[in-house]
């Protein structure tokens, strides 16, 4: 049976501090790892059969990560094609001071990530990912790109080497996925992209199942929160938020059964039927749109069940029905580079206004064949 080498990625450990709705006029933001000394990249094994070692570094060709701050971590600054590279030492993890400080200044999210939104996206391992900003009460068409700072780009290098300094060709895969939340579900909002040189895919790890999923990218929403479906105050139109295929039919006349009595009505169809974002009540000013002449365009992902490797007789990890490599190390200098994109998905029907509070963490390990 072949040795496996191991490193954990445990990076995301953290505090939601929203007390606002997610989509919503007013986004709210939630933390991706809090400033705790257990947050690092740190190593399981870091030996095969004591010859080779697996080492994990960030990206950085912007020097985000001063030279002050590398001497101050211990770190190496190395390049390898035309990409400069931080690396922690072969037997060290990445403490999260670095993490923190390569992310103040970079112009993506530190510690807080807001809602953002995907738009309709086939389950592909080719399409890059958009990210847009969370839609706002009464503008239906969602098409602001979602500032950087809302979300994390960590661009990653593995490198593989034995005892001489020879570089080794091997493949990274990920292995085990962690995610763990204290509200109920809210889990289930966080995604995860990552692109390398042979695809880029679109994850949700918290779902361990064999069968991929989809997010719906539209409906009709009550972002204003007055515990009614928004509708158009000009001609009384309910508004239909995001993309469908479809026409919009309205009725005729307006709903004309006031709050109080107005039943809730699951247009979306979430799974917790409590008032919400997602699941709220007919205006009775409005006239409703049919939804049986419209069906919401949909964002697919990957579960991690269906990105983890499957494991061949001699315990090998090899793609099949399951399983995408994160990386491949090259022969020529060792080196494979993968990056992950992290982000909120506010079109999520757990993300609503009483997902505030919440701690979530999320670890990622990686493992490697070699004989």
């Amino acid at each position: 049976m072949e040795k496996n080498t191991k490193v954990s990625l445990g990076i995301f450990a953290g505090t939601v501090i929203t007390a606002m709705g997610i989509i919503s006029a007013t986004a709210g933001s939630l933390a991706w790892y809090a400033y705790s000394r257990s947050v690092r990249i740190s190593f399981i094994g870091t030996s095969i059969a004591k010859s080779a070692l697996l080492n994990v570094g960030i990206v950085d060709d912007s020097h985000y990560l001063t030279d002050e701050k590398v001497a101050q971590y211990e770190l190496v600054r190395e390049t390898y094609d035309n990409h400069s590279i931080v690396f922690s030492r072969s037997t060290d993890g990445i403490d999260y001071h670095v993490i923190q400080d390569y992310l103040f200044r970079s112009p993506y999210a530190v510690n807080l990530l807001f809602p953002v939104t995907t738009q309709t996206r086939a389950l592909s391992t080719t399409t890059a990912l958009s990210l847009y900003e969370s839609p706002v009460y009464g503008v239906t068409t969602i098409n602001a790109p979602a500032k950087t700072n809302h979300y994390v780009v960590l661009p990653l290098a593995f490198r593989m080497a034995d005892s001489d300094g020879q570089t080794i060709e091997t493949d990274v895969w990920l292995t085990d996925c962690k995610v763990q939340a204290s509200g109920e579900n809210i889990d289930q909002a966080l995604r995860v992209f990552i692109e390398n040189s042979q695809r880029k895919f679109l994850m949700r790890p918290s779902d361990k199942t064999m069968v991929n999923g989809v997010t719906k990218v539209g409906g009709i929403l009550d972002l204003d929160g007055d515990g009614t479906y928004d509708y158009n105050l000009s001609n009384h139109n309910e508004l239909y938020y995001g993309e469908y295929d479809g026409t919009l039919v309205h009725a005729s006349t307006e709903y004309g059964i006031d709050k109080e009595h107005a039943p809730y009505v699951n247009v979306n169809g979430v799974t917790d039927l409590t008032e919400s974002t997602f699941y709220s009540k007919h205006n009775e000013f409005a006239k409703i749109i049919d939804t049986t002449q419209i069906t919401p365009k949909t964002a697919g992902y990957y579960t991690f069940g269906t990105v983890k490797p499957m494991v061949d007789s001699q315990g090998k990890y090899v793609e099949g029905a399951t399983g995408f490599k994160m990386t491949t190390t090259n022969s020529a200098d060792g080196i494979g580079y993968v990056t992950f994109t992290i982000f909120i998905e506010g079109w999520d029907h757990v993300v609503v206004d009483k997902a505030a509070n919440y701690n979530f963490n999320l670890g990622l390990k990686f493992e490697t064949n070699l004989d």
